[in-house]
């Protein structure tokens, strides 16, 4: 088995707290990086960074900007530049037309799902690109793939925009040695999902070529591929993590 070793590397992880989030955190502390768990729920991020070697919870609300700004500014000055970047967190809402989708629920979409990511990736990629390596992973979704099949119009827009933000950012900062990519993964068995899935577990499992729903871990086993210096010559690209779902 070839190793993944992150020692001495910091990683941030927000949506720490949640399914995905919590398994990419076990993931590259297991591999070696140390965390700092980002998260709306603080005692939630809390639990989760202790159970990390040099885990570290912060709390952030990513629809407020000032916050996010307030973020990057505590992980600079008492962390130092971190050179990976989960860009995890996020909010989705479920079916409905366009006609369902108000100004108000639009814009706390982007502010969540697309404008947090960009102010952290703006934040934070000047202190990776002066220690001449980094690995940004931003969360898109397959609804921004083929469109949204279970999720809203907004949530495919704005995970839509996260692949352009990645592969112009790839460009942008790739001479620096900064590798920026996204993952696009499919139903996954985090408590949202399953709520919406209740029921047609297995007739949506029916859709998907392996014949079951994803689980956290196989998200997390992408992102530490893609952290590593096993991806040190990929940048730019979205993985599909569906289970052959979407394929494309």
């Amino acid at each position: 088995m070839i190793p993944i070793d992150l020692s001495g590397r910091l990683a941030v992880v927000t949506g720490g707290a949640g399914g995905i989030g919590r398994a990419c955190c076990r993931t590259l502390a297991a591999a070696g990086a140390r965390v700092v768990v980002v998260d709306i729920n603080l005692p939630g991020a809390a639990e989760v960074a202790a159970s990390l070697p040099g885990g570290v919870a912060l709390r952030c609300d990513l629809a407020e900007a000032d916050e996010v700004v307030r973020l990057v500014e505590t992980i600079r000055s008492d962390y130092g530049a971190p050179e990976i970047l989960v860009n995890n967190a996020g909010w989705v809402t479920y079916r409905g037309g366009i006609a369902t989708v108000s100004r108000e629920v639009w814009d706390r979409m982007l502010d969540i799902n697309l404008r947090a990511p960009f102010l952290l990736c703006q934040g934070l990629i000047e202190g990776m690109k002066a220690g001449g390596r980094g690995s940004i992973i931003n969360f898109s979704s397959m609804a921004a793939r083929q469109g949204a099949l279970e999720s809203s119009i907004d949530y495919a827009a704005s995970k839509g925009g996260l692949i352009a933000l990645t592969r112009t950012l790839a460009r942008e900062v790739g001479p620096s040695g900064v590798r920026v990519n996204a993952v696009a993964p499919g139903m996954i068995t985090t408590d949202p999902v399953l709520k919406q899935v209740e029921g047609r577990e297995e007739s949506v499992a029916a859709t998907i070529p392996l014949r079951r729903l994803g689980t956290p871990e196989d998200v997390a086993n992408v992102v530490l591929f893609l952290a590593s210096d096993l991806a040190a010559y990929v940048t730019g690209v979205v993985v599909d993590i569906t289970g052959g779902q979407f394929i494309g």
